[in-house]
């Protein structure tokens, strides 16, 4: 960056939502060693712009949906799981049937009745694992998979990990850790990954995990029998982020929360077999590490400073982008509204906000509605693809602003707090906005349809 970046380090974030866990939720390989690149393999880019296949956003369905027949269960809960072991019995149906989509062969062997646990405080004995090393310390304020001699192993903290998740996300935050983990068994099993580095095989998992969760909606099992768990979903992947400034090339990266959100809906979307596919092209990462200035600043800009840089590059944009755009200027009273936001945030909460702003400026000089379900979405589709030339790649090095390490990340909580200011909006929408967001960012402001 040459003279000034628009990051973030997220210190205290969205109290009601929960957003400020930052855990990680870790996948043990082979003989249940971590896994690490090896000096052969290929790092993941810092970014990759590809566009995935659009999918197409809209506003929650009014009407029940019909639900396909839940299959009869495939194993017996698991005794060491306790309340989650129906969850595990679900899961684990999902991939009796899912299987073979996502490995191209073979079936899923459902992991012996004593190797998912969930440990409590008073517990430290853990199923064997030859060579692993595994003590429960390793299981505190933790959730992990693990492939042993023994047989694979599912482990959570019980008494922490899901205790939190569940004061902040309800039923849905365990779900999806455990849906995460179970996504790293099918890996196991599958032994598909090569040499995919970390972050693409944690991103899998995510991916997988949202494929569960689709299936469960199509079935109306709980959590996913109602909409509101969607929108919990948004808030746990985002809680589970690496921190802001990690390079995606760690041992132990996961992804951005923007990344693992996208990851999720990637699956919920598109299903297994798009899963399986990141290893062949990865999915876009947008996790990015801080350069030495960033990192010694936290890179935050003041308010007053991003908004003199930011103002005039979002007056450009659309300049470029809305036949007869003349330059726009944020209110006074929108300003003092978001100073607090930018403060507890992030700075990218006041770019967000303003970059929603202009695009309810570009729908009313083209005549479009500004208030509706529809609008907002278009809106936050439009501001991430006025986002998007600001990504760091190698064409966009020199320019003089660009988002940094977690911008995307508070984009998303700026937008879940947008949803949760509002009595209007059913619960599920803002699933399908973070999903707006995402596919201007990626595919680019052509797709919002904004003309």
């Amino acid at each position: 960056m040459k003279t000034a970046t628009i990051a973030i380090v997220i210190t205290l974030t969205a109290s009601a939502c929960g957003l400020s866990l930052e855990r990680t939720a870790v996948g043990i390989d082979a003989e249940g060693a971590l896994h690490e690149p090896s000096a052969t393999e290929t790092v993941v880019p810092t970014a990759t712009l590809a566009a995935t296949a659009t999918t197409t956003t809209a506003v929650p369905a009014t009407t029940e949906p019909e639900l396909l027949d839940i299959p009869e269960p495939t194993t017996e809960p698991p005794e060491g799981a306790s309340e989650w072991a129906d969850t595990v019995v679900s899961i684990e149906s999902f991939w009796v049937e899912s299987f073979k989509a996502f490995a191209g062969s073979g079936r899923y062997a459902p992991l012996d009745r004593d190797r998912i646990v969930g440990l409590s405080d008073d517990e430290t004995e853990l199923p064997p694992c030859a060579r692993a090393g595994l003590t429960a310390s390793d299981v505190e304020d933790n959730a992990l998979a693990a492939r042993c001699r023994e047989g694979q192993l599912v482990l959570w903290d019980e008494d922490d990990l899901f205790e939190d998740l569940l004061r902040s996300f309800g039923d849905t935050g365990p779900t999806i850790v455990l849906a995460h983990e179970f996504g790293h068994v099918a890996q196991f099993q599958a032994d598909t990954l090569g040499s995919a580095a970390p972050v693409i095989v944690e991103q899998q998992a995510d991916c997988l995990a949202g494929s569960y969760a689709a299936w469960a909606v199509d079935r109306g099992i709980a959590p996913f029998d109602k909409p509101a768990a969607l929108d919990a979903a948004v808030g746990a992947a985002v809680s589970f982020r690496d921190r802001p400034g990690l390079s995606p090339n760690t041992q132990r990266a996961h992804g951005s929360g923007f990344d693992r959100v996208r990851a999720f809906q990637d699956g919920f979307d598109m299903g297994v077999e798009f899963c399986a596919g990141y290893t062949d092209i990865p999915p876009p990462i947008t996790e990015i590490p801080f350069s030495a200035t960033e990192f010694a600043t936290g890179g935050n800009l003041g308010f007053e400073e991003l908004l003199s840089l930011v103002t005039p590059y979002f007056n450009e944009f659309f300049l470029g982008e809305v036949d007869g755009w003349e330059r726009f200027e944020p209110t006074t009273v929108a300003l003092t509204a978001w100073r607090a936001e930018h403060e507890r945030v992030g700075d990218n909460a006041t770019g967000t906000r303003l970059a929603m702003l202009f695009a309810a400026e570009a729908q009313d000089i083209l005549g479009l509605e500004t208030d509706t379900v529809d609008a907002l979405l278009q809106q936050a589709c439009v501001a991430g693809g006025a986002f998007q030339p600001l990504f760091p790649d190698e064409e966009s090095s020199t320019v003089d602003l660009r988002l940094s390490a977690g911008d995307l990340d508070e984009a998303v909580i700026t937008l879940s707090r947008l949803v949760e200011s509002s009595i209007d909006l059913e619960p599920g929408f803002l699933f399908e906005l973070i999903a707006a967001l995402r596919i201007g960012f990626t595919d680019g402001i052509e797709v919002c349809d904004l003309s």
